[in-house]
This record gives structure tokens, sequence and C-alpha cells, in this order.
């Protein structure tokens, strides 16, 4: 759960069931955000101790002699793209390469017609005139 206005509304950030861990573990925090980008400083953390609900025959295993688990593989998390825009790569698509292509051929096109240009003005700045 999560409260970061500060107001002590608490919000479900998400709820997963089926995962079992032992006490006495420890929250580790990373300033790192990725292979290759900035890293940011970790200001401060506030960890609270929320009260679960178990079931009853949770309630009779000893939590401090339980193997780590879960109880399902695939990530309860769709896996989408970020809807802020970020790149992710794909395949290309007959629209991507048609695009690609278009804006390659336009690039070379705009060089030639300046080297084109250039090479004019350098031509007639050369002429002699006997």
């Amino acid at each position: 759960m999560t409260d970061l206005e500060d107001k002590n509304q608490w919000k479900n950030c998400i709820d997963i069931t089926g995962v079992l861990l032992p006490t006495g573990y420890y929250f580790g925090a990373s300033a790192g955000t990725g292979d290759l980008s900035d890293n940011h400083d970790i200001i401060s953390m506030k960890l609270f101790q929320l009260m679960v609900e178990h079931s009853p025959e949770e309630e009779n295993i000893d939590w401090t002699k339980i193997e780590p688990s879960v109880h399902f593989f695939k990530s309860p998390k769709d896996n989408v793209d970020d809807p802020t825009g970020n790149f992710r790569s794909g395949p290309l698509t007959g629209w991507r390469v048609f695009l690609l292509l278009l804006c390659a051929l336009l690039g070379i096109i705009v060089c030639a017609v300046v080297g084109a240009v250039v090479f004019q003005k350098r031509q007639e700045r050369n002429k002699r005139f006997y």
C-alpha cells in the first residue's frame, strides 16, 4: 500500500496472493535505474507494518522456517508498453520499413542537392578570366 501524499490515505499499489516469504527479511533499495541511465539519490524511506489477514491453513505455518516460493510463475502485471511513450524496440512492420526507406531516400536526395550547389559555387569561384 502507498501513501504518496502523506495524508494517511493508503491506496493499494499491487495485490499478489500466493507469495510465501519467511520472517526476518530486510528491505533493500537501489538508486540505479537501469544499465544506461543516471542514478538518483534516495533521500528517505518510510516502512510500515501492515496487518495481513491469513487463511486458516496459513495460521498454522511456522513463518520462520518457510522456504520462499510463489504459487504462480507469470507476473500478474500485463507486459505492455509504457503509455508515456518510452521507446521499446520491436519488429519492423511493412509501414515502418517503408517510412525508414523513404526517410533514407529523402536524406540522400537532400545531401545530393546540397553537394551539387556547393560544387557549382566552387566551380564559379575557381573560374579564371584571361
